[in-house]
Parts: structure tokens; C-alpha cells; sequence
């Protein structure tokens, strides 16, 4: 099963204010421009497919692991990422429930998901969740720490709070902004030790007409009947 799944799992929304790294007022500003970039494509968003290209690096592979795959979102909170093939795997998350299954039915799921007994996996699902909902700004950085990191590019680095468990897992999560149109082009997740988890994000598709969105949604909740005994 793909590695990216060890981190897709159900997020609990919440609107706290995140702590900043930032230095002074010009950081502010760098933030506010960023955040009101993202917001004035995600608050159109009603549903989205995209493109994913997984590039996933750790010290265990010799070279990086590529897959490819869509990415699929109904507002408010139903996300899908399917692999693409037979040999990938499918992600669903909705509401309060999280399922992860092969793409071929004849192979056995892997074993239950509780995110009560992984904070990083439930952040990071946190997190996508929040990457591609509607929202204004502040709901994107909720419960993290926040950094517009220095150089071209409008970028934003997401950071578990200081004393979280999550922190042991995971170190940051960098989102690159397209600069005219405002939607993510790239997502990066470094993990604590140093593996590093990419996905680039292509050909946006945003507010279809819902059964182009609700065909792979559908699709995601035949696997999981499937699966499920």
C-alpha cells in the first residue's frame, strides 16, 4: 500500500488562532498576502479534482518512489486520493470516518485506522482537509505553528505546536501557492527524521457539475463496502 498512507486519516476541525514564527510586521503582511491569495480561490470551492504525482523520499529506498493518482473534494469535508492502477491503493475521508483499501478488491485491507492512537496521522489529514475546503484564512493555520519562509515563491510552512506529540512525526508541512490563481501547486511533508513525503498538484479542476465529483466519491465507497466484513 502506498507509504503516503500512513498519514491520511481523519482531522477534528477547529478554528483556534496558530502561534507565529514571524519576526515583525513585514512577516505579517507576508502572511496576510498569503493567506488571502489561498483564500480567494478555496472560498469559491463547492468540489475539485486534481492531479496528484506522489514523490515519496526516505533513507530505506534507494531512490525516490513515485505515484500518480486524483485528488477529489466535496465541501465540506469529503476528501478522496486514489491511486492510480490496480496495484495503488484509496483513501476516503468523510465526516468523522477514515478508510484506507487496495484498489483490487480480491487483496485484504490493511488494518483499522485509529486516529485517537495516531496524532500525526489525524494532523496531517487535518491539514489536507483544511488545504481544500472554503475558508477565509485563518482556518487553513488553525492549531500550528505558521512561517513564510524566505525566497521566491508565495509558500507557507505549517508547524505542529511546541509540545505536541506530533512534533516527534512529523517537522513541517510546506504549501506552494500558484501566484496569479491562488490554489496549492505542491504540498511537502518532512517528517521528524528527516523522509520527506511531495505531492504536486495539477490540472485543478474546481466546481464541476457534482456527478463528475461524486463518480469518484461513489467509487471510493464501493471499495470500501467491499472491504468492509
Amino acid at each position: 500500500m502506498n507509504s503516503r498512507r500512513a498519514f491520511v486519516m481523519l482531522a477534528v476541525a477547529s478554528l483556534a488562532w496558530p502561534r507565529r514564527l514571524l519576526a515583525g510586521p513585514a512577516d505579517d503582511k507576508r502572511l496576510d498576502n498569503r493567506l488571502e491569495l489561498w483564500s480567494n480561490y478555496a472560498r469559491r470551492t463547492r468540489n475539485l479534482l486534481v492531479r496528484v504525482t506522489t514523490r515519496r523520499e526516505t533513507s530505506l529506498l534507494s531512490e525516490p518512489l513515485f505515484t500518480t493518482g486524483t485528488l477529489a473534494f466535496r465541501a465540506p469535508s469529503t476528501l478522496v486520493l486514489r491511486d492510480d492502477g490496480l496495484s495503488g491503493s484509496t483513501t476516503l475521508i468523510e465526516g468523522e470516518r477514515v478508510f484506507v483499501v487496495p484498489n483490487q478488491r480480491e487483496l485484504p485491507p490493511g488494518p483499522p485506522i485509529d486516529t485517537a492512537l495516531r496524532p500525526a496521522a489525524a494532523w496531517f489529514a487535518d491539514r489536507l482537509v483544511r488545504m481544500f475546503a472554503p475558508g477565509e484564512g485563518p482556518e487553513l493555520i488553525a492549531n500550528a505553528r505558521v512561517d513564510v519562509p524566505k525566497g521566491r515563491g508565495y509558500r507557507l510552512e505549517i508547524l505542529p505546536e511546541r509540545g505536541s506529540r506530533v512534533r516527534k512525526l512529523i517537522r513541517s508541512i510546506t504549501i506552494h501557492l500558484d501566484p496569479v490563481a491562488g490554489h496549492i501547486t505542491e504540498i511537502l511533508l518532512t517528517e521528524s527524521q528527516g523522509d520527506r513525503l511531495r505531492l504536486q498538484l495539477t490540472d485543478h479542476r474546481q466546481n464541476l457539475p457534482d456527478d463528475d465529483v461524486s463518480a469518484y466519491i461513489d467509487q471510493a465507497h464501493t471499495l470500501v463496502a467491499a472491504h468492509t466484513p
